[in-house]
């Protein structure tokens, strides 16, 4: 069956999720002149799992806050409505998870917020790369897994063999018994949701590890990969690997084919990753 049409087909079968209600409310009072800061409060302390998992992002080392907050309205008057915001999106993924057991959830969740934390801290240490689209992008970039673990029967035990084989990329054991993978169907959702194109277009691309270096078009393509795209792809690499390497993992197949790429990207050695990676404990600190 033609890939386009597979990737249709799988579509309709597992459904785009449609955008969360308290993400057009949060972003119709962010646009206006004077937002209700009280509203806002109201609509993220309605959801008692999403406020509490603000706060304790909120208090991890990353955000470097003097005075632990304790409240969403402490969040919101200490960090303003777009740092507010882009952690509630996150949270919000944890609704895609029904039929998940509450032990994949978490740590989905955990995973997640380690990659958005991880990606932005780095995105600060480089020239030109937007530390808030990383956030965004670090949380996105495989909620494809979370989306797939609740709508496809099977995919379980697709994602733990991917796991048992380390040596090979996952999104390629994905399509060899899916016909799709957890990139493609992330970026759907994510443009479904309103993320930028550069969002949407990195997480699709975030396992296909050429798109880092192709920044013309080409006779397979219609148009270039942005830069922006292209950092998000490669910063996201350097994240994986820092969270991995301060794991105790060793390397993956992703880091091993698309490393160097990443790396030359940045015009960074590896060394000088190891030199970030060193901090990376400090930055993840109470988020476990």
């Amino acid at each position: 069956m033609d890939a386009d049409l597979e990737l249709q087909r799988a579509i309709l079968e597992i459904g785009i999720p449609p955008r969360p209600e308290i993400l057009t409310h949060l972003d119709a009072e962010a646009r206006k002149e004077s937002p209700d800061y009280r509203q806002i409060e109201k609509l993220i302390s309605a959801d008692v799992g999403i406020s509490a998992a603000l706060i304790k992002t909120i208090n991890s080392p990353f955000y470097g806050l003097r005075t632990k907050v304790s409240s969403v309205q402490q969040a919101i008057n200490m960090l303003g409505m777009s740092s507010v915001t882009r952690v509630v999106t996150g949270m919000t993924l944890r609704n895609l998870a029904t039929g998940s057991t509450v032990a994949e959830i978490e740590q989905f969740l955990e995973a997640s917020a380690e990659m958005a934390l991880v990606s932005s801290y780095i995105a600060r240490m480089l020239s030109g790369v937007n530390s808030d689209q990383a956030f965004t992008y670090g949380l996105f970039q495989n909620c494809g897994i979370l989306l797939l673990l609740a709508r496809r029967p099977g995919y379980k035990k697709i994602l733990d063999l991917a796991r048992r084989t380390p040596n090979r990329i996952i999104t390629h054991t994905e399509i060899d018994h899916l016909g799709i993978s957890h990139a493609s169907i992330g970026s759907l959702m994510a443009k479904e949701w309103g993320l930028d194109e550069s969002i949407t277009e990195a997480i699709w691309y975030h396992h296909d590890f050429s798109e880092i270096t192709r920044s013309q078009a080409n006779a397979s393509t219609e148009k270039p990969v942005p830069a922006e795209t292209r950092d998000l792809i490669a910063l996201g690499l350097l994240a994986e690997r820092a969270i991995h390497f301060n794991a105790g993992f060793d390397r993956t197949a992703e880091w091993m084919t698309g490393g160097k790429m990443a790396l030359d990207h940045f015009g960074m050695s590896e060394s000088g990753l190891n030199s970030i990676v060193e901090n990376i404990q400090d930055v993840l600190g109470d988020l476990h």
